[in-house]
């Protein structure tokens, strides 16, 4: 008998019930138990028949990056930006959109529509309206975007059966985008009232025959007695049938616009202060282990040419803040320091002045607030080097200083002085001593190693920056672009050696005596690979994993069933600084024609004479017309050296040097990425 009934109360999420009179009077109320929260006593389902309204209410992150913008604009200029006041006609914004420079833009950020805006090149409000309706799968899938982008470039006609087509469908170059178009198409066109074409679109959506059956025999008769054929009536049914499932709230997708405006807005006119207000949203739940959203944000300040200054005691505040047109880098974003920490030092240094010294920071601060784990961390991000002595000393010096800081708080706490104190109740200079151990500085090795841990990026230099041209010239790809490659596919990436952990098998395979493998991170400029390199191969190439070793490895994609994650399988390694002995298989040159003239093949033809070797050339050249020719270059045999590849790279520029190399044994080329079959070839001297 009870099987069935309801055993316990349950809170569903479903929305904010609205009405216009007190609730109890519609639905009975109860008190989440050890909650302040009032729920309905009905399911949501109940609460919908009975008339009610339920209204979502949607946190965005983004309001809060367009809130603090503003205030970071008030503290560096006086004046508080009105939003809403935002033009939106504005052509330099516009430009930003066009150009896919969407990082950090509301709902614009993903490569994807990153494409659309560049192919679009949106001019008007309504075109940044219609991406965020056009950018899903459905419309995607549909043609609708391509439809949309053709017309409005004029490469296409839109066509329309009816006025009422063409007016409804306008702003849209005659695609079907919105809910309330279809709508006002199934009212205007077919007479069916509003209500019933909201019922009708929802119907198409869910497949319900019998109501499509019966909305699309009212919608013919009205269509004709509006001027269609019986057959024109139902092909533009056969339209909303097919787009109607795709058909995105309009309203909805405007205030999303809205925002999207605003934010670039902001980006485009107050760059600084946006970036700033940008990497302070992204504090919370930082991954220290891979790339993550604040890095990213952090190079494109670096790309839009805005200075993120190291963290520093002494000029940071939690959040990311501006001052001299540079945003100083927040203290709660470093690992294991935290907003509590991080406000109790901007807190301090507010109150009384800048700290001294090493014993002076730990000296005045709280230990139960900023421990010693957030003081290495600090230490290790060189956000204590403007407190004198090198990263190492700093580092050694932490626990004698915060033993002297705990007895000075102590004596604080408890109302006694030091025989030495000064009127002012600062301790005198002998009662702190500022002196550090006298211990060698941090390697730069161990410096940015350091920097990495606690920040997520190399502040001063990557240990690979001096090898980019190299690792361009020769890797099939990066970590970045691993998720696209399939399981198996083979590649060749260089990187660092990190986290390296070794361990055994619990026996050899069959015809092995090894057992021992290893298994570490890879990691270049854009992130880290986990990888594994198994007991064959490790007795080979062993010696080059080395931790924070720079090595070019070659191997292929695992991933294992029902996963993402994307693990690298070693099979060759060599460390960077052979890279000049692997034997070449062939180069390749890309000429882009509008950014290489006739001045740089003559330069290119000079430079090939000068290095004359037996490793073939090819030539890759891209044409303005989106032609792609490859040329083999057969009477240009050149030598691979270190002096060719600099030549080669500061005269064609990045991206259009790739060399196919030989690794222990197995040719593996890295091959420039493919456009659009090419129209013509030809063979050359």
């Amino acid at each position: 008998r009870i099987e069935g009934l309801a055993r316990n109360v349950g809170t569903h999420a479903a929305a904010v019930v609205i009405a216009d009179r007190p609730l109890v009077e519609y639905v009975p109320l109860c008190r989440v138990t050890g909650k302040e929260e009032v729920i309905t006593q009905w399911a949501m389902g109940d609460v919908e028949r009975a008339g009610l309204m339920k209204m979502d209410f949607l946190g965005l992150r983004y309001l809060t990056v367009v809130a603090k913008t503003l205030d970071i604009i008030k503290a560096t200029t006086g004046t508080r930006p009105d939003p809403f006041a935002f033009p939106l006609d504005d052509e330099a914004t516009f430009a930003t959109l066009c150009r896919g420079e969407t990082k950090g833009i509301f709902q614009l950020e993903s490569g994807g529509i990153r494409d659309l805006l560049q192919r679009m090149k949106p001019d008007q409000f309504l075109d940044i309206v219609a991406v965020n309706a056009l950018y899903r799968p459905g419309p995607l899938e549909g043609g609708m975007v391509d439809e949309y982008v053709n017309v409005k470039h004029g490469r296409k006609r839109p066509e329309f059966l009816h006025p009422v087509m063409e007016e409804v469908l306008g702003e849209t170059h005659g695609v079907m985008v919105y809910q309330e178009q279809v709508m006002r198409i199934l009212e205007r066109l077919g007479g069916i009232e509003l209500s019933s074409a909201y019922t009708c679109i929802k119907a198409i959506s869910k497949k319900k025959l019998e109501i499509i059956a019966a909305f699309r025999e009212q919608f013919v008769s009205g269509a004709q007695a509006k001027g269609l054929t019986k057959q024109q009536a139902a092909e533009v049914f056969a339209l909303i049938e097919k787009f109607a499932g795709y058909g995105f709230n309009k309203s909805h997708s405007t205030a999303y616009a809205l925002l999207a405006w605003q934010t670039a807005y902001l980006k485009t006119h107050h760059a600084t202060e946006f970036m700033a207000a940008l990497l302070s949203g992204d504090i919370t739940g930082r991954n220290f282990k891979k790339k993550d959203a604040l890095v990213e944000h952090i190079e494109d300040c670096r790309r839009m040419g805005i200075e993120v200054a190291p963290p520093d005691v002494n000029a940071s505040a939690a959040d990311f803040t501006v001052a001299d047109g540079r945003i100083l880098f927040g203290l709660s974003a470093i690992k294991g320091c935290g907003a509590q920490a991080a406000e109790a030092i901007q807190a301090e240094r507010e109150k009384a002045g800048p700290f001294r010294d090493l014993h002076d920071f730990c000296g005045r601060l709280d230990p139960s607030l900023v421990n010693k784990t957030a003081i290495e961390n600090l230490a290790k991000a060189g956000a204590l080097d403007s407190l004198g002595g090198h990263r190492g000393q700093l580092l050694a010096g932490i626990e004698r200083a915060m033993a002297a800081g705990a007895s000075q708080l102590a004596d604080r706490k408890s109302g006694q002085k030091s025989l030495f104190d000064t009127a002012d109740d600062e301790p005198a200079a002998e009662e702190v001593p500022s002196g550090l151990p006298d211990v060698p500085p941090l390697a730069d090795i161990d410096m940015r190693s350091g920097e990495k841990e606690v920040l997520g990026y190399y502040v001063h230099s990557h240990p690979l920056a001096e090898h980019q041209q190299l690792l361009e010239a020769i890797c099939t790809h990066g970590t970045a672009g691993l998720s696209g490659v399939p399981a198996k596919g083979e590649v060749v990436i260089g990187g660092l050696v990190a986290a390296l952990k070794l361990s055994n098998t619990k026996q050899p395979r069959p015809g092995s005596t090894h057992t021992r493998y290893g298994m570490f991170d890879l990691e270049d400029m854009d992130g880290l690979v986990r990888s594994i390199c198994w007991p064959e191969d490790f007795a080979r190439l062993g010696e080059h994993l080395e931790p924070d070793a720079v090595v070019i490895v070659a191997g292929s994609i695992d991933r294992r069933a029902g996963s993402e994650e994307t693990n690298l399988i070693v099979n060759e390694a060599v460390p960077i600084a052979r890279a000049w002995e692997l034997p070449a298989k062939h180069l390749t040159l890309k000429i882009v024609e509008g950014r290489h003239d006739e001045q740089t093949l003559d330069r290119l033809a000079a430079i090939l004479t000068e290095h004359p070797g037996k490793v073939p050339l090819r030539l890759v050249i891209d044409t303005t017309d989106g032609m792609r020719v490859l040329m083999e270059a057969d009477r240009h045999a050149i030598a691979w050296s270190p002096g060719l590849a600099a030549a080669l790279g500061d005269l064609l520029g990045p991206g259009c040097l790739r060399a196919g190399l030989s690794l222990g044994g197995r040719r593996r080329e890295s091959q420039p990425r493919r456009s659009p079959p090419a129209r013509a070839a030809m063979a050359a001297g």
